[in-house]
């Protein structure tokens, strides 16, 4: 039984007041066990009958009558819900009564009200109002679901991550079901970050040359909408090119053949292009030249001129040899080529066409460094992969993560067996503002990352497959991914439109909850979501040096500094 602080002496709806019998000191020291006294964010109990009653207290004050004579100390509640048995039950069903007691919690009774009902649980950390109670997570709870981290720089949130990530790494080592894809946009998670190096694979990307390890993946797999969504073809000319190229089954005599006809209907300026970007795989194409005022190609040959309206010109012809491509990215590459001739010969301008070409030149160029085509699996043998970004231009930043979504995504659809789910995939976003930002200026890549991530949140669960996102600016987010979270880990966020994104899109959190944001310390967050009874107040536990990721701030003297102190 708790010890007896007060009685309820008003009671409007679920809000209530008590007036404390005494003011207490900020700890309560009674046979030898120490309680922290009534506070602001803590809990007290009332009974009706039976039934036990929980509340929170969302404010104190003490009152005075007009002569200015105190009168007593008193606390604002807000019902919170009520126990049934052991079990603590969020709603309205019972409200407290005028004139009950109120008591403190039991220590028990403070840990039912987030009780985990798994066997399977982690710590996370300590109640911020009260260090000696320590809340912990279900990883049944928290693991399947789509999980927002948020916070100013400095607030903590990547230790959060990193926290939830090192608890997960741990179960799931060496299991054949269970796979963590970590998309780390300012390489932060090599090394021994978040587990052992040996248990995870990491991909540090680059688009200066061909990265060290690239990722696998089989663009075999690849369909012509997704080609068109990353080539940004437009409806009328250019996707009616791309379905032609995967059409597309000629033998290389038959290729032959329509080069043939390119420099016969002068297709001077697809031929220009295919010299230089199809030299490796035509040849015989490279001494021919076009002659602009007669508007025909030509040849130097036995020092002179040579047309190709000549008869003459067949021994050129005859010197044309075509080798079909055996790389996927190629091969689509050089069929598109030949589409676009095609398409000329329907009547297209080659002017409406040509930026398609331009954009696969250098869209193949970039997967080249970073992709291997492939059909072996991203994670290696482990069942953590971290792909690296840092290094890679602005549109494969984009692009690489929402492939690899799109990719992941088809996979589990494919896996799931009978309506049922044996394999977890979660994706983890971390500084998520860079990739999944609602674009104004409707940029190509910005669309095609958020729809294929918007997909995943909104269809991922029944698949198994879930996002984690960790971002300082909230509100630079689609509206669509925050509002389709499960849990939420909320560090301090002071920038008003943050809040406000916040404030609409989380349900989960009540007014006392979010009028707190902005005064947490380092490491304090707000747990709200469907792993939790009710919004906690937690300081997170922070990870050993070694797992934690490198995104701390720099010190610059002392233990670690990086300058030497100098004579003063």
């Amino acid at each position: 039984m708790g010890k007896e602080v007060g009685q309820i002496v008003e009671v409007k709806g679920v809000l209530a007041r008590a007036e404390l019998y005494e003011l207490f000191p900020p700890y309560i020291v009674e046979r030898g066990k120490v309680q922290v006294a009534p506070r602001i964010n803590s809990y007290v109990k009332t009974k009706v009958g039976l039934d036990v009653i929980i509340c929170q207290i969302t404010g104190e004050y003490y009152d005075e009558n007009q002569r200015g004579k105190f009168t007593g100390y008193y606390l604002k509640l807000m019902v919170k819900g009520y126990f049934e048995g052991n079990k603590f039950i969020q709603g309205l069903r019972l409200l407290p009564m005028v004139a009950a007691n109120i008591e403190l919690l039991d220590a028990d009774e403070f840990k039912d009200i987030n009780k985990c009902s798994d066997e399977q649980v982690f710590s996370i950390g300590n109640d911020i109002f009260n260090s000696h109670q320590e809340y912990y997570l279900s990883y049944n709870s928290i693991i399947p679901s789509h999980i927002g981290i948020f916070g100013n720089t400095g607030s903590g949130k990547s230790n959060t991550l990193a926290k939830l990530l090192f608890e997960y790494s741990n179960v799931i080592r060496g299991q054949s079901n269970a796979y963590l894809l970590l998309i780390d946009v300012n390489n932060e998670y090599g090394g021994t970050a978040i587990c052992e190096s040996e248990n995870k694979t990491v991909y540090q990307l680059t688009t200066r040359k061909n990265s060290i390890n690239r990722i696998p993946i089989d663009f075999s797999q690849f369909q012509e909408d997704e080609w068109c969504l990353l080539l940004n073809a437009t409806e009328a000319t250019q996707r009616p090119v791309i379905k032609t190229a995967f059409k597309d089954s000629k033998t290389e005599d038959e290729y032959r053949e329509l080069i043939v006809r390119m420099i016969k209907t002068g297709q001077h300026a697809l031929i220009k292009s295919m010299q230089y970007h199809l030299a490796e795989y035509i040849s015989g194409i490279s001494e021919i030249f076009w002659h602009s005022k007669n508007e025909v190609f030509y040849v130097n040959m036995d020092d002179m001129s040579i047309y190709s309206n000549e008869e003459k010109f067949k021994r050129v012809y005859d010197q044309i040899q075509v080798n079909i491509p055996q790389t996927s990215l190629k091969k689509f590459l050089f069929k598109l080529y030949f589409a676009t001739s095609i398409h000329i010969g329907y009547g297209t301008q080659y002017e409406f066409i040509s930026p398609l070409l331009r954009r696969a030149e250098k869209l193949v160029n970039d997967f080249e460094k970073v992709f291997e085509d492939c059909e072996r699996n991203i994670f290696n043998d482990t069942n953590i992969a971290v792909v690296q970004l840092a290094n890679v231009n602005r549109d494969m930043i984009e692009i690489i993560p929402s492939i690899l979504t799109t990719h992941l995504f088809n996979q589990q659809i494919e896996n799931k067996d009978n309506n049922s789910v044996n394999k977890i995939i979660n994706i983890v976003v971390d500084e998520a503002h860079n990739l999944l930002y609602e674009d104004d200026t409707d940029s190509r890549h910005s669309r095609i990352t958020l729809e294929a991530f918007e997909r995943a949140i909104k269809e991922g669960r029944k698949f198994g497959l879930y996002l984690w996102i960790a971002s300082q600016r909230p509100s630079d987010i689609s509206q669509s991914i925050i509002s389709q979270m499960h849990n939420y880990f909320i560090h301090k966020l002071v920038n008003p439109y943050d809040l406000n994104r916040i404030r609409k899109a989380v349900a989960f959190l009540d007014e006392n909850s979010m009028n707190a944001l902005t005064v947490l310390g380092p490491g304090e967050c707000v747990i709200s979501g469907t792993g939790m009874n009710m919004p906690c107040f937690v300081k997170i536990q922070q990870l050993e040096k070694k797992y934690r990721p490198n995104s701390e701030n720099i010190k610059l003297f002392g233990e670690g500094g990086i300058l030497k102190r100098g004579n003063t």
